[in-house]
């Protein structure tokens, strides 16, 4: 499944279905305990609205699942975030081991399990933990991810991998990686920044490489690359939606499965700036992050009279905010034009 993201790329190429994704909860108010905090004091106060979810036994993790990772929500086309396969499921979504892409599917830690020792609440927690093709699962192993242009895939007569294993293309890094797709990148990069939060003061000690206490959790090399994806990458649906399933929302959760807890860095991807990037050092004030979220279907030509209908649409980072730049002038997220 092809991301459909939330800015408006079909003003001049397609017509885009937007989706209406609320929150469950008021976000402000939910997020109000980390007001005027900044960096390490901002991961702590997030942790303390985050932490404490109710764990969902592992072997039911397959249940939530039929609704968090599939196409709309729908319970039936599964997602998987390393393969192009076909995956269906007509119930919770079961787990097998097979020896060709395509043949089944497998829990897939992004946070590999070795490396907090299998312990819980971490293995059991659903914002790191994805359905994948299990094949391409073991490929993965528990490689750290980065990017690499020249790594191989595999593939079956029925489907292919999408993510690659090779050698680092970065200097910071010279060891084997796992690469995901592009349009993925940013869901692991969120993941990756929820762990570093919602397990602040333990995942320091944890092995593998990727988090340290080099920077509020995450090694540097790691905090670099997951700061690169979650740029380049912004929000999508798909995220703003298994986000709701996990916590509840009884509007796209069909189960009694649920965590009742957030990544906060879907619901607001500029806190990830307070802490890791650009704006570290300054005090968060929710009032005025930019949410992830679209209150109402944006009408397309709102606010874009001028706005030339042939350049491509190009997402940008600016201050912490997720804009547009379309034919020389740049948007907000609901269409409005800022210059």
């Amino acid at each position: 499944m092809k991301k459909q993201y939330l800015f408006f790329v079909a003003l001049f190429c397609a017509q885009l279905s937007w989706a209406e994704i609320t929150s469950s909860v008021d976000l402000r108010l939910y997020y109000a305990p980390v007001n005027g905090q900044s960096e390490n004091e901002l991961r702590l106060a997030l942790q303390g609205v985050i932490g404490n979810h109710t764990a969902v036994c592992y072997k039911q993790l397959g249940i939530l699942m039929q609704w968090s990772d599939t196409e709309n929500a729908d319970g039936v086309h599964v997602i998987d975030m390393y393969t192009d396969c076909t995956f269906t499921t007509s119930g919770a979504i079961t787990w097998s081991n097979t020896s060709s892409v395509g043949g089944g599917m497998n829990r897939e830690h992004t946070v590999p399990q070795s490396w907090f020792n299998e312990n819980e609440p971490m293995r059991s927690d659903a914002f790191h933990v994805f359905p994948t093709d299990c094949k391409a699962n073991g490929h993965r192993s528990s490689y750290l991810y980065g990017e690499c242009e020249n790594g191989s895939s595999l593939s079956s007569n029925k489907c292919k991998e999408i993510g690659r294993l090779g050698s680092s293309d970065w200097q910071e890094y010279s060891g084997t990686v796992y690469e995901v797709a592009d349009e993925y990148k940013g869901d692991i990069a969120r993941g990756y920044f929820y762990m570093a939060t919602r397990y602040a003061g333990q995942c320091e000690n944890w092995s593998g490489g990727a988090f340290t206490d080099e920077n509020l959790g995450l090694s540097n090399y790691t905090a670099a690359l997951m700061l690169k994806w979650h740029r380049q990458d912004p929000v999508s649906e798909k995220e703003l939606l298994r986000n709701e399933v996990i916590y509840g929302n009884p509007a796209f959760n069909k189960s009694d499965k649920k965590q009742g807890n957030r990544n906060p860095f879907i619901d607001f991807p500029e806190l990830v700036e307070y802490i890791w990037g650009e704006k570290k050092g300054q005090s968060v004030e929710v009032s005025v992050l930019e949410t992830a979220y679209v209150e109402e279907p944006i009408d397309p030509h709102e606010g874009l009279e001028n706005t030339p209908a042939g350049p491509a649409a190009t997402k940008i980072l600016r201050d912490g905010q997720m804009l547009i730049l379309v034919g020389g002038h740049v948007f907000s997220l609901t269409g409005q034009c800022i210059e």
